[in-house]
């Protein structure tokens, strides 16, 4: 049986010190199959472009943006580029602050070997060595708890984020691109759960990667976001998770998330203490009314770069 063939992708915007380690961390890779590393540098300001001009590696594809689209936005661009560009087997995904260790792909590719999965995602560790708390994929069966204490090697799971995620060709064919109309918050998961609909996916625990984040912090936590420079971001939150659970069509389903935005209305509302606080009643409002009325088309891309947009 052949190697298989792999295209890494790495979407970066002004964090240079960063995307650095990171493209040392994916070529040092203990395997042949990585083929190309595709970049795609969201119309940086940092000096990216010019240090991604200095890289003589052959494996690596640079993809300069004319302007910044957003994590989303880059990774259906650095994937569509995998479909157009290469007759890689698999599409291995991660943010500018992803560093896999050494092993990390192989262990990956290891599943392939043994179940027929369409895609799988590593174990995320911060930089202490704990779970990266925003990081945690979603079993089928249980909750993120089982994942945490249950020691099986491999376990399906429904959803992950995009530090290290990989995807077979076949399943790309088949579900589209990320939905770039995202921007940022939710489009791995709404991309994940499309995955899981035509094939499995699998947590691979013992190929590890630390998302070098700046904190540690539990997803989307408007109620204690003390920052108020990422408050525009929780817009996006509560407008993407609204289209990501119409998605499921699963009426039950789609409750659920309104009562889970209910709920942070309310904490906004009446707990003490917490900062901006009008303004993050604005946000969730506001975002929630767009995600009723947000409908943006899938689309499919073929390896002779033919395009498709398909309503959902």
């Amino acid at each position: 049986m052949s190697e298989p063939k792999v295209s890494a992708v790495i979407v970066t915007y002004n964090r240079l010190p960063l995307l650095k380690e990171a493209i040392q961390h994916v070529l040092a890779q203990d395997t042949t199959a990585l083929q190309h590393l595709i970049v795609v540098n969201g119309a940086s300001t940092d000096g990216t472009q010019d240090y991604l001009a200095t890289i003589n590696d052959p494996r690596v594809i640079v993809e300069n943006l004319a302007q910044n689209l957003g994590g989303a936005g880059g990774f259906n661009w650095g994937i569509r580029q995998f479909i157009e560009k290469t007759s890689d087997d698999y599409v291995w995904v991660m943010d500018d602050d992803s560093m896999p260790t050494p092993t990390a792909l192989t262990k990956l590719l290891d599943l392939f070997g043994s179940h027929s999965a369409g895609w799988a995602a590593s174990k995320v560790v911060w930089t202490d060595g704990n779970w990266s708390k925003m990081n945690v994929p979603a079993p089928i069966q249980g909750t993120a708890k089982t994942l945490l204490h249950d020691q099986t090697q491999w376990l399906p799971i429904k959803q992950a984020t995009f530090v290290s995620t990989i995807f077979s060709r076949a399943v790309i064919a088949q579900i589209g691109l990320p939905q770039k109309e995202y921007f940022i918050w939710g489009d791995d998961i709404e991309f994940t759960q499309r995955a899981t609909q035509v094939s499995d996916g699998y947590f691979v625990r013992d190929s590890i990667v630390v998302h070098a984040s700046q904190a540690n912090p539990k997803p989307g936590d408007i109620v204690g976001e003390l920052d108020e420079a990422r408050l525009p971001r929780y817009h996006f939150e509560y407008r993407n998770r609204i289209l990501t659970s119409r998605r499921r069509h699963a009426i039950l389903k789609l409750l659920k998330t309104f009562a889970h935005t209910g709920l942070d209305f309310l904490k906004t509302l009446v707990l003490p203490g917490v900062h901006f606080r009008g303004r993050k009643l604005k946000i969730i409002l506001q975002g929630t009314y767009q995600g009723v009325r947000f409908q943006p088309a899938i689309e499919y891309v073929t390896s002779s770069g033919e395009d498709a947009k398909i309503n959902d």
